[in-house]
């Protein structure tokens, strides 16, 4: 009440004033208010172009990221392809070495093969002529093994060194009956040795091996990776080495020169009857292998056509 009468007390002319003092701090705080609100959206419009300019910079990064991860798969394909040159070119310059030197020295076909070998290749190093996929160097492995090999992820040197016998024997095992008497024991060794390039080892060994079984070889013969590479480089082999033919390890070929088969000539001359009864008298172990393409091997052989018989013995397994 005593509010109430004090208030109908105030002169007219202060109506004015305090009017005057209630709008000012109203109309300060909407300055106020304005002022903050043009700072932060001043603000946020400088973030928001910091943002991106930021954006844009990392999308800069980004595409010559993916630029030069581009340009360096392509600098890598061009390096295989300059590796593969190169080894190609190392090959074509022992292939004419090998030829010049027995040109200049000719071989004595008594001698061997591996004399000659001896000759034209010394120190020769094997990944020259091979690539890392190519598993028939390995002894036992024939093209049909490989593609078995391929098929179950095994597909160089190296996924066979770090491969065990009983998961090769497995494989092995789940391509046929065909294939369940092979024995690969050996061969995850065999394709360390050539995955490391210890090629005078994987020679010794092979010349142990006969189709990958340990201390069947003679020692004498060349190892099948002499005998591939023989091929390569364009030799006349050992008409007296019959083991050239697909099918045929020391044992068998032991067998037929008992019989009087000493050559590829006597080879191609005899039989596939006469074969298979050389082999059925020597035992049951020996009637498993089919000597129906070992005259045909032999005469192409004979005759000095390599790459008939190369394309002939890489449709075969075994000499089948």
């Amino acid at each position: 009440m005593f509010a109430y009468t004090l208030f109908l007390h105030i002169p007219l002319n202060c109506w004015g004033l305090l009017l005057l003092a209630s709008i000012i701090p109203f109309l300060l705080g909407l300055l106020l208010g304005w002022l903050l609100r043009s700072g932060l959206v001043k603000r946020i419009k400088e973030l928001e172009e910091e943002n991106k300019k930021n954006h844009d910079h990392w999308t800069a990064i980004e595409k010559d990221h993916v630029a030069l991860k581009y340009e360096h798969e392509e600098s890598l394909k061009e390096l295989d392809r300059a590796k593969a040159s190169l080894r190609n070119c190392e090959a074509d310059s022992m292939v004419l070495r090998a030829k010049l030197e027995q040109a200049v020295h000719p071989m004595e076909s008594s001698r061997g093969a591996s004399i000659g070998f001896a000759k034209a290749a010394p120190g020769l190093n094997y990944s020259i002529l091979f690539q890392q996929d190519n598993l028939q160097i390995i002894e036992g492995v024939g093209p049909k093994v490989e593609q078995v090999l391929k098929e179950a992820g095994i597909s160089d040197w190296q996924k066979m060194a770090e491969s065990t016998p009983e998961s090769l024997a497995e494989i092995l095992a789940n391509a046929g009956s065909a294939y369940k008497m092979m024995n690969p024991t050996s061969w995850p060794q065999q394709g360390k040795l050539a995955f490391q390039n210890r090629w005078e080892e994987l020679v010794e060994l092979q010349k142990f091996l006969d189709a990958g079984r340990e201390d069947q070889g003679d020692m004498d013969s060349p190892s099948k990776i002499e005998q591939m590479a023989l091929k390569i480089l364009g030799f006349s082999n050992n008409p007296e080495d019959l083991k050239i033919v697909e099918g045929i390890g020391p044992k068998i070929e032991e067998l037929l020169k008992n019989a009087g088969i000493s050559t590829w000539a006597d080879l191609s001359a005899s039989s596939v009857d006469r074969l298979k009864a050389i082999l059925g008298e020597a035992g049951e172990s020996f009637r498993l292998a089919d000597p129906g393409t070992w005259p045909q091997q032999a005469a192409l052989a004979a005759e000095g056509r390599w790459q008939e018989l190369k394309d002939l013995q890489d449709r075969l397994s075994g000499g089948r």
